[in-house]
C-alpha cells in the first residue's frame, strides 16, 4: 500500500509526463498555424510596450481610450519627423551603396579568397558582380507573370497581417479588462489572484526587457555613426542606423552588423578595415560591461545558452520574425516556470546545497516560497 509520499510522487511523475506530451502537442499545433501564432504573439507584444505610456497617462487621469490614440498619435508623429530629417540622406546614401555594391562584392571575393588561400582549400566558386546585379535586376524587372503575382500576393499578405496586428493592438490597450478577466476566469476562483500577479510579472518583465534594449540599441547606433563617421567609412549613418537595428539580436546581431563596414573599407585601405574591427569591438566591449549593468540591470537576464537555444527554435519555427520574439517570449517562460514549476518542486523538500539564510520566523507563506522560487531558478535565468 502506497503512503502519502509515494502517492505524491506518482502523481508529480504522470503530471510530467503529461506535461511533455501536452508540450509536444502543443509544438506541433504552433508549427501548423505559424502565422496565426505569430500574429498573436506581435500582437501581444505590441500591446505590452504600447500599455506603458497609456498606463502613464491613465494615472494622469487620462482615458484609455483617448490615452491609446495619444500614443499612437504621437508615434506616427515621431516616425513622420524622423522620416522627414532623415529619409533624404538615408535615401541618398542607400542609393549610393547601390552602385557601390559592385566593387562590395568584389572585396567579399578578395577576402574570401585570402581567406581561402590561409586555409589552404583548393576549390573556390567565384560570383561575377556584373551578373548578379544583372540576375537581380531580371529578376525584380523580368516579364514572369508568376513572379510578379507571388510578389503582389507576399506583399498583399504583410499589409493584412500589419492591419490586424494595429487593429487589435489598439483595441488590446484601450480595453484590457475583458480580456484579462476573461483569460483569469478560466482558472479556479481560489487560484485567480495568484494567475493576476503572475500576467502582472509576466507584464513587468516584457516592459522592462523593452526598454532596456531600446536604450541599448539607441546607443549602439549613435556609437557606430560617429566610430564610423571619423574612420572615413562611406554611408556611416546608414551603417550606424543598421548597426543599431541588427543589435536587437542577441549575439549574432553584432557579428552581422561589423560585416557591411569591413568590406566598405575594404575599398580605402586596409588599415581602415583593421580601424573598423577595433571600433566595434570597442563598442560591444562598452556594450557588454557598461550599457547592460547600467541600462538592463532591472531588465531581463538571461543565460548565453538558455537565449541561443531560444533563438534557434524560434527561428526554425517562424523565420526572422521569430528570432526577433525569442528574448522576450522565453523571459515570459521564465517567470511561468519560477511561478508554476519551481514552487511545486520546492514543496517536495529541502535542498541541501541551498545557501540563503533561513527566512525570519513569522514571515508570511508566500514570501518564503517567493525566496525559495528564485533560489532555485536564478541559476537557470540569469547568466
Amino acid at each position: 500500500m502506497q503512503g502519502p509520499a509515494d502517492a505524491a510522487r506518482t502523481r508529480m511523475i504522470y503530471t510530467s509526463i503529461g506535461l511533455i506530451f501536452a508540450l509536444l502537442l502543443a509544438s506541433y499545433l504552433v508549427y501548423q498555424i505559424a502565422v496565426v501564432v505569430l500574429v498573436l504573439l506581435l500582437t501581444m507584444l505590441f500591446s505590452v510596450i504600447i500599455s506603458a505610456p497609456v498606463d502613464y497617462l491613465e494615472y494622469r487621469g487620462v482615458g484609455r481610450g483617448s490615452g491609446t490614440l495619444a500614443v499612437f498619435g504621437a508615434l506616427l508623429l515621431v516616425l513622420g519627423i524622423v522620416g522627414v530629417v532623415l529619409a533624404p540622406t538615408i535615401g541618398y546614401q542607400a542609393s549610393q551603396l547601390w552602385e557601390t555594391f559592385p566593387k562590395l562584392l568584389e572585396n567579399a571575393q578578395d577576402l574570401a579568397r585570402r581567406l581561402q588561400g590561409a586555409l589552404g582549400l583548393g576549390t573556390w566558386f567565384g560570383l561575377d558582380s556584373l551578373n548578379v546585379l544583372d540576375s537581380a535586376r531580371n529578376f525584380f524587372s523580368g516579364g514572369a507573370l508568376t513572379t510578379v503575382a507571388n510578389v503582389g500576393a507576399g506583399v498583399a499578405s504583410v499589409i493584412s497581417y500589419v492591419v490586424v496586428i494595429v487593429i487589435a493592438t489598439i483595441y488590446s490597450v484601450a480595453r484590457p479588462v475583458p480580456l484579462i478577466d476573461g483569460f483569469v476566469a478560466l482558472f479556479p476562483a481560489g487560484r485567480r489572484q495568484e494567475v493576476r500577479e503572475i500576467l502582472a510579472d509576466m507584464y513587468e518583465t516584457v516592459q522592462r526587457w523593452f526598454v532596456g534594449q531600446l536604450g541599448s540599441m539607441l546607443i549602439i547606433g549613435v556609437l557606430s555613426t560617429v566610430a564610423l563617421y571619423l574612420i572615413g567609412v562611406p554611408f556611416a549613418l546608414l551603417l550606424g542606423i543598421f548597426s543599431g537595428l541588427v543589435s536587437f539580436i542577441p549575439f549574432v546581431g553584432p557579428l552581422i552588423s561589423v560585416i557591411p563596414p569591413v568590406l566598405l573599407a575594404l575599398i580605402g585601405t586596409p588599415v581602415d578595415a583593421l580601424w573598423v574591427v577595433l571600433a566595434y569591438a570597442i563598442i560591444q566591449t562598452i556594450e557588454s560591461y557598461l550599457i547592460q549593468p547600467l541600462i538592463m540591470s532591472r531588465a531581463v537576464s538571461l543565460h548565453p545558452a538558455v537565449v541561443m537555444f531560444a533563438l534557434l527554435i524560434m527561428g526554425t519555427l517562424f523565420g526572422f520574425v521569430g528570432v526577433l520574439l525569442a528574448v522576450p517570449l522565453i523571459a515570459v517562460v521564465g517567470v511561468l516556470l519560477r511561478e508554476l514549476w519551481i514552487e511545486r518542486m520546492d514543496a517536495l523538500g529541502t535542498d541541501p546545497k541551498s545557501s540563503d539564510p533561513k527566512p525570519p520566523e513569522g514571515e508570511p507563506e508566500p514570501k518564503r516560497r517567493g525566496r525559495r522560487l528564485w533560489r532555485a531558478a536564478r541559476g537557470l535565468f540569469r547568466s
